[in-house]
């Protein structure tokens, strides 16, 4: 066969688009048929676990991993001919060694949900066709799609007239929340560069990649400031007029202050009136021409907007349970001032169950495609006219995937405003179900109850006397939950599930512990909740009476938390 005919599997050039979309079809069946195929052989090799015998009987949260050395395996990949059929089957199930599986019940890792059929096909045939959304006379209605998406998020915040970018990611989000901050409140830093007097400011509990963030966008990562919080997980508001006063009196301009929108771990969620009012009071006092920008990272907390504009009697109809209608009021309670913020951000793939990567950044109006450009263009009406529609004058790349825009279009219009609030009353109703399963077996102990969102973290009462064999209580912890990680990436169908060293219970820093997370993502009945703590729990008492029966020392672990 030659290498013409090679490359022309699985469909011929000129064949029709529905034969190629079938042979797409039958590709892809034959992919998944070799994957499921080599992770049972691999699964099947594993040698029986007294703890749970019944572990190898269907695929876990992960598919088999293998250990290796990435240098290693590089200075072996040196054959350049082509491969054959067998070999190309056996690639693809090699790209999946290791990756986790959220359609297993037992993927308790993160926030990562089991996307819908709905967008998962949206996203595929995005991916067929092959468009690009760079512009509309390449991505056709892309564009437009696009920006209802942004535009239907944007009235739930209460933004008429918003606009947005459909990005790779949360990381995405704050560094065009920041880059425009950056362009408003200097904007002749666009041509000439950053001057050194601006910083930023964000919350104690805001996700790591703020300074990783204003790093890549040249501000330096010493320049973003994180406002100590509460108990209750918000900014202080002393803390935050009284470092925006500080870094006047420095002569430093604050260009934006970056709110959280709900967290993985205690789901901390600014008071979004308060921020306003002070941020408005601080510009008003100083006399300033621009308030600082105001962000809300809300990729996981967007979708409390679905319920934005609910009276009590609806809440109470839409959200029967009163555990999870308390926390969703709450949230909602201090979501109400997001419609004075200038943008915010959302991971479809988070909770919207779409696939990766399905990211938005929204913004309050279009002053966004002005701030992030180069300095040379300005929009009009004109380039709101189709064929005239550029968005690589604004956007971070120029070559530009449409699946994540297809993908949430789909979702949206499928479940609607409504849809989405009763996922999201799913997703309490899934915690509160997982918590009394933890509460009838008796072993372990919820830390968590304050938090505001689905995830739960629990405390596992491990024995003084095998304590004292290890550095620390989080250095025994560590140690459990790797044999808990290994068991999984072995292959044998078992929890996943992760670890909080350094845990604030209540966000109290005298309150500090070792806690492991668990993120319910889909409803499960009681009966599987109890299997799962079970699992957990029979794991837990194997290594306990393994440490007894064989003592050793537990060194310290190095450890670089996966979830924040």
């Amino acid at each position: 066969m030659s290498m013409l005919q090679r490359l022309a599997i699985p469909s011929a050039p000129d064949a029709p688009p529905p034969e190629r979309l079938r042979a797409l079809v039958e590709r892809t069946l034959q992919l998944d048929r070799h994957v499921q195929q080599r992770a049972h052989a691999d699964q099947a090799a594993l040698p029986e676990l007294a703890l749970a015998p019944g572990a190898r009987a269907g695929l876990g949260p992960k598919y088999p991993a293998r250990a290796f050395d990435y240098l290693a395996e590089l200075e072996r990949g040196d054959d350049d001919a082509p491969a054959s059929e067998a070999a190309l089957l056996d690639e693809a199930a090699r790209y999946f060694r290791g990756a986790i599986r959220p359609q297993s019940p037992h993927s308790l890792f993160n926030m990562v949900p089991e996307p819908s059929v709905e967008a998962t096909a949206a996203a595929w045939l995005a991916t067929a066709y092959n468009a690009n959304s760079l512009m509309d006379a390449f991505g056709g209605e892309a564009l437009l799609i696009e920006q209802q998406v942004a535009r239907r998020i944007g009235r739930w915040a209460g933004w008429p007239q918003a606009m947005g970018i459909s990005c790779n990611g949360g990381k995405f989000t704050i560094m065009y929340a920041i880059k425009s901050a950056l362009s408003r409140i200097a904007p002749e830093s666009i041509r000439e560069g950053l001057p050194r007097d601006l910083v930023i400011l964000c919350s104690e509990g805001a996700h790591y990649c703020v300074e990783h963030a204003a790093s890549l966008l040249g501000l330096g990562s010493g320049r973003c400031l994180r406002v100590p919080s509460g108990s209750d997980g918000r900014m202080r508001p002393q803390a935050l007029r009284g470092m925006l006063d500080e870094q006047h009196a420095r002569g430093n301009r604050v260009a934006a202050i970056v709110c959280c929108g709900g967290t993985t771990i205690n789901f901390n969620c600014e008071d979004t009136a308060q921020v306003r009012e002070i941020a408005d009071a601080f510009a008003r006092e100083r006399g300033l021409a621009e308030r600082p920008y105001l962000h809300l990272d809300s990729v996981i907390g967007w979708l409390y907007l679905s319920l934005l504009d609910a009276e009590d009697a609806q809440l109470r109809r839409r959200v029967p349970d009163p555990r999870s209608r308390a926390r969703i009021a709450e949230v909602l309670r201090r979501l109400r001032g997001v419609d004075g913020f200038d943008s915010l951000g959302v991971d479809f793939h988070k909770d919207g169950l779409c696939p990766y990567a399905s990211s938005f950044f929204v913004a309050r109006d279009r002053r966004f495609m002005d701030e992030l450009g180069d300095g040379s263009y300005r929009y009009g009406d004109k380039d709101f006219q189709y064929g005239q529609f550029r968005a690589y004058r604004y956007t971070f790349e120029n070559s530009r995937p449409g699946q994540g825009i297809l993908a949430a279009w789909m979702n949206l219009r499928r479940l609607g405003r409504d849809g989405y609030g009763d996922y999201l009353a799913g997703l309490h109703d899934a915690r509160n179900a997982l918590a009394d399963a933890l509460e009838r077996h008796g072993l372990f102990r919820v830390l968590n109850r304050a938090s505001l969102g689905w995830e739960l973290v629990f405390e596992a009462p491990f024995d003084p006397e095998l304590i004292a064999l290890a550095p620390s209580y989080q250095d025994l912890a560590l140690g459990f939950m790797q044999e808990c990680w290994d068991r999984v990436n072995a292959g044998y169908d078992l929890p996943l599930f992760s670890i909080v060293p350094g845990y604030r219970i209540d966000n109290d820093p005298a309150a500090v512990t070792t806690g492991f997370l668990l993120y319910p993502m889909q409803p499960r009945s009681d009966a599987q909740w109890d299997e799962a703590v079970a699992h957990i729990a029979a794991q837990f008492h194997d290594f306990q009476a393994r440490l007894r029966t064989q003592p050793r020392a537990l060194g310290a672990t190095p450890f670089e938390k996966p979830i924040r």
